[in-house]
């Protein structure tokens, strides 16, 4: 799984969340299912990026997105930089 602006349905630069199988992800279940790889819960994982695991529940429920910072500390934490 991975995150990338290097992707054909990545517009303007905004991140995409990208399965194994190389599938683009709808950004809840794509932030659900990295939170779940790395073993964390939602409030666990949210300090990890600076937002509370409220927003992180918001963002697994599909009410909010998360914004292109929030993203990218995201693909920092998946590729373990």
């Amino acid at each position: 799984m991975k995150i990338t602006t290097d992707h054909p349905t990545s517009s303007y630069g905004i991140p995409v969340i990208i399965d194994d199988a190389g599938q683009v992800m709808d950004y809840g279940p794509g932030v659900k299912a990295i939170r779940r790889n790395m073993g964390l819960n939602t409030n666990d994982f949210g300090s990890l990026i600076g937002v509370s695991g409220r927003t992180v529940e918001g963002w697994e429920q599909g009410k909010r997105m998360p914004g292109k910072p929030e993203l990218m500390l995201i693909s920092q934490l998946i590729k373990g930089e």
